[in-house]
């Protein structure tokens, strides 16, 4: 795939020697926009590159990748770029990336096919890509070997007579432009930062708790030995304990957390003082530094969002206050086996919104795509492929209605939800999601609620009876989530409503309590209408008890499984589910919806008729030769209404050199573009396109 700008772009040449230049990396960037390429210069494949932002940098808007290789955005301002074919030497490969913050500082790694890093380095705007070793794998992008001059720099220290273990801010202003720095306290680093275009620098850091009462250096170098320093005098914090007796104390912690994640810890202390918090890697290396301040009650709480490229493994986490001193062990790991992203957090209507991800390997995962009003407008089971990736397409129209869209997709007991506007941002909603639906008293349901950073929600549960039970507020954080838990201790058997709201923003959920698993007695169950088209919603309607659990399932004419899941009935034994759609690939037949408690069942027939006849035919749009570069536009016709059309294209050996995937307008027509690559051969190709079962071709010619 060939990114080109419309505008003319500032083009920067990055040579990459050294000991451990194994990958060569080129930029090109305008404004918000960075087209970034790589040339394998090892002698060994590239399998996946990680992109990830500096510190302030912001957040990835949208990426591109070229053919044949998969982007991921793996967490807040982290892309991982795989292919199935590698990388080999002597090739390159390029990503479009649009960012945030314009011209950014890119750090990236390159990994070969067994998982071992072969470079680590950094491109930012006027200056040479720095490669970092990989085995320190240090992010800091290294100094450039154009001479700076720290002779007009100065910077000062806030406050300025700070106490050890106090956190501090460092301003500073006529620093060589765009350039990282390190932070130093008696030559020990504690930080590091980066100017920014005017050469001022704004940071913060932590003065070490166990620093000496005494006069230090404070110093912000570059890594050519260029220096700043001021000297102040550091005073010693009060390790007296307070008359009470307060003690350091642990309530509750996180102990196992995934990149990107949050880790919580809250406990007691001395009032009015502080907890100094300190986590360590597995080689002792400090890795993270925090102050929590105590308050008059003497309670104190910290969290963290942990980085999206840590690595994975323990940390040892130390608790100071005063002279009492408590260690935690912190376990980093893939907490959940799904993860999704789109690539984009806006599109326009007429845009097709792509979907990527990675999941676990030997589960199936089950998407749902909803429109700004709820209702679900997209739903298929997705199989994970050998490489632990997922990716999926929904063609928007312009007739789609503009707002915010929730993806929900669901594999197992994990979830993950994304927000993605249309035609505007996405709001500042909240959505949430119960992890089952069904709870004995015993048990602590879980709701995970994602919305804005730090955002206050309401929470409101309504009981059986529909009255006001439970009234109650919670403060989502840093990473935009929180998983609120109701303990069940005392609830009666039915069916619980919980309202929350965030304004403008307001969302109901249910979950029950105690329902009938067994028992239900006889079931009836039907479907307003016999015939389905693909695509189609499948109303079902029925009763049996009240209070009772309900399985639904939906199997294709050869029994396979199609869709799974739990509803319940109300007071008055009735229920209704309209979730159920039938696929846009599904196989023509009888198919089988089944409704289950225990052994007593019910079941309804619905044919599945294609909407796809002879009249589905595809086409080009000219009968002469193409060449390399020549824009090509498929045309196809009478596919049927909202359908998956997937457009292979063939050489004349049989061998498939490209593959497309587009939805239906209304009209039952596709019209993608296809830009023929410059190393395509001359010869006869053909085009096939699939809806359903059925096949549509042409040919055309290359000169």
């Amino acid at each position: 795939m060939t990114f080109v700008l419309a505008v003319a772009a500032l083009a920067i040449a990055i040579s990459l020697p050294g000991a451990f230049a194994e990958t060569e990396a080129k930029s090109t960037v305008f404004e918000k926009t960075t087209i970034i390429e790589f040339t394998n210069t090892d002698s060994v494949n590239i399998n996946t590159v990680r992109i990830w932002l500096g510190r302030d940098a912001g957040d990835f808007k949208s990426f591109k990748t070229e053919d044949g290789w998969v982007g991921t955005r793996a967490a807040e301002g982290l892309l991982v770029f795989t292919s199935a074919d590698p990388l080999g030497p002597g090739d390159s490969v390029k990503f479009g990336i649009k960012t945030e913050v314009a011209s950014p500082g890119i750090n990236w790694r390159t990994i070969d096919t067994s998982g071992n890093e072969l470079s680590v380095g950094r491109t930012s705007i006027d200056q040479e890509a720095a490669i970092i070793d990989p085995v320190q794998q240090d992010p800091t992008p290294s100094s450039t070997d154009t001479q700076v001059s720290f002779d007009s720099a100065k910077f000062r220290i806030i406050p300025e007579s700070p106490k050890n273990g106090d956190e501090i801010r460092i301003v500073g202003d006529g620093f060589p432009a765009n350039i990282p720095l390190n932070f130093l306290i008696n030559n020990e680093q504690l930080a590091d930062f980066s100017s920014d275009a005017s050469g001022n620098v704004i940071g913060r850091a932590q003065v070490p708790q166990n620093t000496q009462a005494e006069r230090v250096e404070f110093s912000l170098s570059d890594n050519n030995g260029n220096k700043k320093t001021i000297s102040i005098r550091i005073t010693q914090t009060d390790q007296v304990l307070s008359s009470n007796g307060q003690r350091l104390t642990i309530t509750q912690s996180t102990d196992v957390v995934g990149p990107s994640e949050t880790a919580r810890v809250s406990g007691t202390a001395k009032p009015g003082g502080t907890v100094a918090i300190t986590a360590r890697n597995a080689d002792g290396q400090k890795i993270y530094e925090a102050i929590a301040p105590v308050d008059a009650q003497g309670n104190w709480s910290h969290e963290t969002i942990i980085p999206p490229d840590a690595d994975l493994g323990t940390r040892q986490v130390e608790f100071r206050s005063g002279q009492e001193v408590i260690t935690k062990t912190l376990s980093i790991s893939i907490t959940k086996s799904i993860k999704m992203n789109a690539s984009a957090t806006r599109y326009e209507p007429g845009e097709t919104m792509r979907f990527n991800g990675t999941a676990s390997l030997g589960a199936p995962v089950e998407m749902i795509l909803k429109d700004p009003a709820g209702r679900e407008i997209f739903y298929n089971i997705i199989n994970v492929n050998s490489t632990g990736t997922i990716n999926f397409d929904y063609e928007t129209q312009q007739s789609s209605p503009k707002g915010t869209y929730v993806l929900i997709a669901t594999q197992g007991p994990d979830s993950e939800i994304l927000r993605i506007g249309l035609g505007e941002s996405p709001s500042q909603q909240i959505v949430a999601k119960f992890d089952k639906l069904n709870y004995a008293t015993s048990e602590i349901a879980q709701l995970t609620i994602q919305g804005p950073a730090r955002a206050s929600v309401s929470i409101l549960i309504i009981d059986p009876s529909d009255k006001a039970l439970i009234t109650d507020s919670t403060i989502l954080g840093a990473d935009g989530r929180k998983d609120y838990e109701i303990n069940l201790s005392g609830y009666k058997t039915g069916v619980y409503s919980v309202v929350l709201k965030y304004p403008p923003s307001q969302i109901n959920e249910v979950f029950a309590v105690g329902l009938l698993q067994t028992g239900s007695g006889p079931i009836t169950m039907q479907s307003t209408k016999q015939k389905y088209q693909l695509g189609d919603n499948i109303l079902l309607l029925g009763s049996t008890k009240s209070n009772v659990l309900l399985k639904l399932e939906m199997h294709d004419p050869s029994g396979k499984l199609e869709k799974s899941k739990q509803i319940f009935t109300d007071k008055e034994g009735k229920f209704s589910e309209g979730t159920f759609r039938v696929p846009v690939d599904a196989v023509q037949g009888m198919w089988t919806v089944r409704a289950s408690n225990g052994p007593n069942y019910a079941e309804t027939k619905i044919e599945v008729v294609g909407t796809v006849g002879q009249a589905f035919v595809v086409n080009v749009d000219k009968s002469t030769p193409y060449k390399s570069g020549d824009t090509m536009t498929i045309t196809g016709t009478g596919a049927g209404k909202t359908q998956t059309a997937v457009i292979s294209i063939y050489n004349i050996n049989d061998v498939r050199i490209q593959e497309l995937t587009v939805s239906t307008t209304d009209s039952g027509g596709f019209q993608p573009l296809w830009i023929l690559p410059p190393e395509i051969a001359p010869g006869d190709y053909t085009i096939k396109a699939k809806v359903g079962n059925v096949v549509a071709e042409t040919t055309f010619k290359v000169q």
